[in-house]
């Protein structure tokens, strides 16, 4: 009696079934997520799981760039993905190639960093940018497109064009310049 209540319970509660958001085509890192790579999937819950997307949050990924390689299968969790990559009211592109050693690891699209001088006594703060695209080449270099804010898009490109430009990784809560839609 007590093995059939168990598996009663044990049926129950593989109904409980929430809608999440999968993955059902490959997005390299850096790619904008289009709604033909998203699906919804139906998993068991489970209060231990955290960070799954919810079903109602399928539409506002659309446009987003991937934050690594998703591949077919996949659930998205928080963090798979970063902003657009566009540039927003007030900014401007900058482009630069930087050295080896000039920019953070990992340094990807949708990123925030601070662009700032080499020389600590040359004139002007750290600057908040988001990066708007990156390729490394084959010797460590990196080249960037930045979105800059359009006051400091003279200053930060003088520095690229002097190779006086480093790039500093910021935090996670970093909140980059909104996104224009």
């Amino acid at each position: 009696m007590l093995a059939g209540v168990l598996v009663a319970w044990a049926l129950s509660n593989a109904a409980d079934r929430v809608e999440v958001v999968q993955v059902v085509r490959s997005i390299p890192a850096g790619e904008a997520i289009d709604a033909q790579d998203l699906a919804l999937a139906s998993v068991a819950f489970d209060d231990a799981v955290v960070g799954l997307v919810p079903s109602g949050s399928l539409d506002s990924l659309i446009g987003r760039v991937a934050a690594i390689d998703l591949q077919p299968g996949v659930l998205l969790q928080t963090g798979m993905w970063r902003d657009a990559t566009r540039i927003a009211a007030g900014e401007e592109s900058v482009g630069a190639l930087l050295a080896s050693g000039h920019f953070p690891g990992g340094l990807a699209r949708g990123d925030v960093v601070l662009a700032a001088p080499i020389d600590a006594a040359a004139a002007g703060a750290p600057v908040a940018v988001r990066v708007l695209d990156v390729e490394l080449g084959p010797s460590g270099e990196l080249a960037v497109t930045l979105a800059v804010p359009a006051g400091q898009s003279i200053a930060v490109a003088q520095l690229a064009a002097t190779d006086q430009l480093l790039l500093v990784g910021q935090p996670p809560a970093a909140t980059p310049n909104e996104v224009v839609p």
